[in-house]
């Protein structure tokens, strides 16, 4: 089987998405039935994948003209389909969103989430998912998401039917290459204290929740006056300005430090000086943060009722992300009892391994032979 994986619109750092596609290539490649696998790429993607330890597994194209800035979602939906059928693939796989409308293979979309239609931002790319997305998924021969609560949320939103759609989980990410920040040194440069450190990695969106954090924060502190909530992440100055102005009403300006996009050793140190990690985020696609915190044996705090408690399980505290009180309250256990932590840090390094990226690939593999059915 031939497979060529769509990932022109790849431009590093990309978070969830660019971890999801370079342990999926990982993971195919891996395998005794391995597919021969085509990766077509941008220039920036490119250059960042051809220095992955599997990309000599891999063929490698860039595509500098389907990959500019501004036209790639138009090349993904017109020409990209015909450069696969070029390539000979069998299948196309479009890892994130959008893809070709036509082509001789057969077409494999994934949908990691649908908060660009639930909790909308007006944004170009936004607006174009808005129009874009429900054509691909109509068109495509398969349908893939990443939990089984996203899995809803096509069928709801998109229309996909549950014949043609696959839930595939993901990994729990990249795991450490061991290089971590001292923690002296990490808590004076970011200017934290001593204190207990309650963090959360990720986006600063508006399905994250996180000026619902901040309140409850400001609430934990009159218990626990050190504590600090570290919120690192890609930059975003509209985000960013709303959670320092739920800050300034919590009274905590002094206690949420942001240090934007932080290189890999500063989050290790911030993972092993953390005293809890909470995902309050109203919707998301999977909650890889969830279990990145959990392999690396952090307790965590997160929301019910959506993936990021299908993936935590019973190795986590959940709450109704709507409720500042039951956020607060969720924080104060975990930093206040000592059994509860005690149980979730054995459970949690139990509950990440059995998102395997291996899993993920057996799994999308399969995807790939319905496909072609």
């Amino acid at each position: 089987m031939h497979v060529a994986i769509n990932a022109v619109f790849l431009a590093p750092p990309m978070g969830g998405v660019e971890t999801y596609l370079r342990e999926l290539c990982r993971g195919l490649l891996a395998r005794p039935d391995a597919p021969q696998l085509t990766v077509l790429l941008n220039e920036d993607g490119y250059a960042k994948l051809r220095a992955e330890d599997w990309a000599g597994g891999a063929e490698l194209v860039p595509l500098p003209r389907l990959g500019r800035s501004g036209l790639r979602s138009l090349s993904e939906l017109t020409v990209l389909g015909a450069v696969a059928d070029r390539r000979g693939a069998d299948v196309v796989h479009s890892v994130a969103m959008t893809g070709p409308l036509v082509s001789r293979a057969r077409r494999v979309v994934t949908i990691p989430d649908t908060v660009w239609i639930s909790h909308p931002e007006d944004t170009m790319t936004h607006r174009l998912w808005r129009v874009v997305v429900p054509l691909v998924t109509r068109r495509a021969h398969r349908v893939v998401a990443i939990s089984h609560a996203a899995g809803d949320e096509v069928r709801a939103r998109l229309g996909v039917p549950a014949d043609r759609l696959d839930v595939v989980p993901l990994g729990y990410g990249t795991p450490s290459a061991g290089v971590v920040a001292d923690a002296a040194d990490l808590r004076a440069r970011l200017g934290l204290g001593d204190g207990p450190i309650v963090l959360n990695v990720g986006q600063k969106k508006p399905h994250r929740n996180l000026e619902r954090l901040v309140a409850a924060f400001g609430a934990v502190r009159a218990d626990v006056p050190d504590a600090v909530l570290v919120l690192p992440g890609p930059g975003n100055p509209e985000g960013e300005a709303a959670v320092r102005a739920a800050a300034a009403r919590a009274g905590v300006t002094d206690a949420v430090v942001i240090p934007g996009f932080i290189e890999a050793a500063d989050l290790e140190g911030l993972y092993a000086a953390a005293a809890a990690f909470v995902l309050p985020s109203l919707v998301e696609g999977f909650g890889l943060p969830v279990l990145e915190a959990m392999a690396r044996g952090v307790p965590v705090a997160c929301s019910r009722g959506s993936a990021p408690g299908e993936v935590a399980g019973d190795a986590a505290v959940t709450f109704d992300p709507t409720s500042v009180d039951e956020i607060a309250a969720a924080i104060r256990a975990l930093l206040g009892d000592d059994a509860l932590r005690a149980r979730l840090v054995a459970a949690g390094p139990s509950r990440a391994g059995q998102f395997t990226w291996e899993r993920c690939a057996e799994e999308t593999l399969a995807v790939y032979h319905r496909a072609l059915v």
